[in-house]
């Protein structure tokens, strides 16, 4: 396992106090898999905190004390590490993050878990630009023990059927 970049380290810190939880997703995630080989600019996660007067009001204020510029975005906060520059994309809790999505990560470190490769795949299709498509195939390419089952009443319930059956057939797998 790479060695965590120190500002994530300082992050989940900050995260813990709150009692939060952080799930890496992104082309981080995957390249803990073995999916991807290439490298990536920034981390990017997503948290257990739900409240967004939390979000807006103590988690931004203990981030800035850390030493983190912090800017609001449509999906949740854009932290940067005024030290190192390293960026970290902090995704407010998706659609799928329930008991079974927590079930389903390993943990990485303290209060940073990997969430499966099923999971992963949904989140990559709600934000779907082009380097997401290319993730999703190189999964496929990679594993052969994709849950179907699972990740399947995973999209239905992101409402992302069609998108999926659109590239699973571009891609030659199984569709939903």
């Amino acid at each position: 396992m790479e060695e965590l970049p120190q500002p994530l380290i300082k992050l989940l810190e900050v995260l813990e106090r709150f009692g939060a939880k952080a799930y890496l997703i992104g082309a981080r995630a995957l390249i803990m898999y073995g999916v991807l080989s290439r490298t990536t600019k920034d981390v990017d996660i997503m948290i257990t905190i739900e409240d967004i007067r939390v979000l807006r009001d103590e988690l931004t204020k203990e981030l800035r004390k850390k030493g983190f510029n912090v800017q609001w975005r449509a999906w949740g906060l854009l932290v940067r590490d005024k030290e190192t520059g390293l960026e970290i994309d902090i995704n407010t809790p998706m659609l799928i993050l329930d008991e079974e999505f927590e079930r389903r990560s390993k943990t990485i470190a303290r209060n940073l878990y990997l969430p499966s490769l099923e999971d992963l795949i949904v989140t990559k299709l709600m934000s779907l630009e082009r380097k997401d498509y290319e993730d999703i195939k190189e999964i496929f390419k990679i594993y052969r023990k994709i849950d179907f089952e699972y990740l399947c009443r995973r999209i239905v319930q992101a409402n992302l059927k069609r998108e999926f059956n659109r590239i699973a057939g571009r891609l030659k797998v199984r569709k939903c």
